[in-house]
């Protein structure tokens, strides 16, 4: 049995949305390390008490941003493990477009991670063991597929990594992007987001077709 633990939806305050809102943009514009609780503050248009009234640190608010991400992905993950008549192509790519859709929105998210399981994995690992979804039917529907010949026979780890890899790693990568590909243009390297979910879906799918 496969088992996937997330967040749980908690539900915030207008001011709390404003301010994680406002965290967003900071944290796209400057990044997540070198991001101040004072710039969050001057972009929420609120008091720097204010900022440390709802959020003590900048690690937790980082985290809060990750929560609601969570609680934003989560639904579309259920949905999509649970669909019996779906095939597990369609799954797989459907989950690619969500997931990309959703960290262009948050891009600092996959290098913040990256750095957090680097330095202190155990609150990441915490933090996804949260809240349980039951993978059990897409585990029974890959066993099938693979049985029925409809994909290749392969390992549940070596599906997460491709997935993830392939979506997250030119996040990660941002800053070599436009340095060396985009001329240092956000409106490029947004294109080449836009392109990369067929190219990530063509990859994956020729991956799991039989020979």
């Amino acid at each position: 049995m496969l088992n996937l633990m997330i967040t749980d939806n908690i539900e915030i305050t207008e001011i709390e949305t404003k301010i994680i809102d406002a965290a967003n943009k900071v944290f796209l514009k400057y990044g997540v390390d070198s991001a101040t609780m004072g710039q969050i503050s001057e972009e929420a248009g609120i008091s720097r008490t204010s900022l440390n009234y709802y959020f003590r640190s900048k690690n937790h608010l980082v985290k809060k941003v990750l929560s609601e991400l969570e609680n934003k992905i989560v639904p579309a993950v259920s949905y999509l493990v649970n669909d019996e008549n779906m095939p597990l192509i369609v799954k797989i790519e459907s989950f690619v477009d969500e997931y990309i859709d959703h960290i262009t929105k948050n891009p600092m998210v996959p290098s913040f991670i990256v750095w957090e399981l680097t330095r202190d994995p155990n609150w990441i690992i915490q933090f996804l063991k949260h809240r349980d979804i039951n993978f059990d039917k897409l585990t029974i529907q890959i066993n099938n597929d693979i049985k029925t010949g409809k994909v290749i026979s392969f390992n549940y780890e070596d599906l997460f990594v491709n997935i993830l890899g392939l979506c997250a790693f030119p996040f990660v990568t941002k800053a070599l992007l436009l340095e060396f590909f985009f001329e240092h243009k956000e409106e490029k390297l947004s294109l080449f987001m836009d392109s990369r979910k067929i190219e990530v879906k063509r990859i994956l799918r020729n991956w799991l077709k039989p020979d």
